[in-house]
């Protein structure tokens, strides 16, 4: 009798174990732009999307692009190419020569900010209420959207 208790007890710690191995990785699974941005993004509802690049030294630069233009989509394209994973890792060491702050706007506000500064994480979410993401790629990944936005700001 006692043994066949044991038994009952290990299989319900294996399955234990096992929901939790499901929701940590259903937790930190990489994700797409949207879920990492949360808090109801849709980029249908995307009025416009703000870029704001600000340099080591000297002056920030910005620019809008409206849902209108033509490069609304391409802007999105790049940030939805990379996948983002969920972690409590900070990085707060700037490696690019912009610290980069991408705002989304619907009809009502500025709900969204995405930003960066080198390294392999990025802060997104609801303005107000970021996490932290690991984006694939890292750094490399995060140069290509700023070398992006830099040719949005040469063509205002």
């Amino acid at each position: 009798m006692a043994r066949q208790g044991m038994k009952k007890e290990g299989a319900v710690g294996l399955i234990l174990i096992a929901i939790i191995i499901v929701v940590a990785v259903l937790a930190f699974r990489p994700k797409g732009l949207e879920a990492a941005l949360g808090g109801g993004f849709d980029t249908a509802e995307v009025t416009k999307i703000g870029v704001v690049l600000v340099p080591a030294s000297g002056d920030q630069i910005s620019t809008e692009v409206l849902a209108t233009d033509e490069e609304f989509p391409k802007l999105l394209a790049v940030l939805q190419e990379p996948s983002y994973s969920r972690t409590n890792a900070k990085d707060d060491q700037i490696t690019l020569e912009y610290q980069v702050y991408i705002s989304f706007a619907n009809d009502e506000a500025w709900a969204w900010r995405y930003q960066f500064q080198g390294g392999k994480l990025i802060q997104a979410g609801p303005s107000g209420k970021p996490k932290t993401y690991q984006i694939s790629g890292g750094q490399a990944t995060q140069q290509k959207i700023l070398d992006y936005c830099l040719t949005l700001m040469e063509e205002d």
